[in-house]
């Protein structure tokens, strides 16, 4: 008996456990039948990497204050709440490019 309940008290702790992975693929698999199909994925994936290349244009410089970077940052939030992130990364890009040819 103690045997049976100490088995049923390990899978229910594990069962919670692996409910706590809150990465797609894992919440995916609690979700079968509604999870991204694959364009749509694709372009998820894309996006998260425009978010990252928006971080590393915005953080540049570390050490010095730099007010185009400054700008950007404030920008990028604002249109973040209107376009896709790969639109804002564009248009940040080219923003950033022209105010430094007439700095």
């Amino acid at each position: 008996m103690k045997l049976l309940t100490s088995a049923l008290f390990i899978l229910m702790f594990t069962g919670n456990l692996s409910a706590t992975n809150f990465d797609y693929q894992s919440i995916a698999k609690r979700y079968k039948g509604t999870s991204l199909v694959a364009d749509k994925f694709k372009n998820a994936k894309m996006q998260g990497e425009c978010l990252v290349g928006l971080k590393q244009l915005n953080f540049r410089k570390k050490d010095d204050f730099d007010p185009i970077a400054e700008w950007s940052t404030y920008r990028s939030n604002s249109l973040l709440e209107q376009y896709s992130p790969c639109e804002v990364l564009v248009m940040m890009e080219t923003a950033q490019v022209e105010l430094r040819k007439n700095k």
